[in-house]
């Protein structure tokens, strides 16, 4: 892919998904919690993981209205 290509939705869920797999294994026994991730500036504030669970819910909205 090109530099200047959109990105695909496809694309942009796979990325998600690789986000959320990220956040949530990097500490089996305390998920979620921040340390792992250079974006994330505490338990509930990461552009990343907002970013990822909003792609999530966007796909999951569309194939919930079918």
């Amino acid at each position: 892919m090109a530099i200047d290509e959109p990105v695909s939705r496809a694309t942009e869920l796979f990325t998600a998904k690789r986000i959320i797999d990220a956040h949530w294994c990097r500490a089996p026994d305390q998920p979620w919690q921040a340390g792992g991730c250079l974006e994330c500036r505490g338990r509930h504030d990461c552009p990343q993981l907002d970013w990822a669970l909003g792609i999530i819910a966007e796909v999951a909205s569309v194939l919930f209205q079918r």
